[in-house]
């Protein structure tokens, strides 16, 4: 298929196309609400340096059947994010 024939393609298969992609798009935005230890999950976040995710958790993962626990979330954030300070504050630059 040449240049020439990508101009003339079928509307439906350039449809289906788009519809392909923003499919795959949306996968990759999904929240993944799969923890059930919401601690782990929030020690994680706070130690890789992430802003608290409780909000998007709080309201993303009831839509998925999943209970979320945002105060057993934020209790694993601080350790995580105190930690993370804590490394992080003992690297020297020049």
């Amino acid at each position: 298929m040449g240049p020439a024939d990508r101009i003339h393609a079928k509307p439906h298969s350039l449809v289906l196309r788009a519809a392909v992609l923003a499919l795959f798009v949306v996968q990759a935005c999904a929240t993944d609400c799969s923890s059930g230890n919401w601690r782990e999950r929030g020690y994680a976040d706070g130690f890789a340096g992430h802003p608290p995710q409780d909000l998007r958790l709080e309201r993303d993962c009831p839509r998925q059947g999943v209970q979320f626990s945002a105060s057993e979330y934020l209790a694993g954030w601080r350790d995580g994010h105190d930690e993370y300070d804590r490394i992080r504050g003992s690297i020297e630059y020049d």
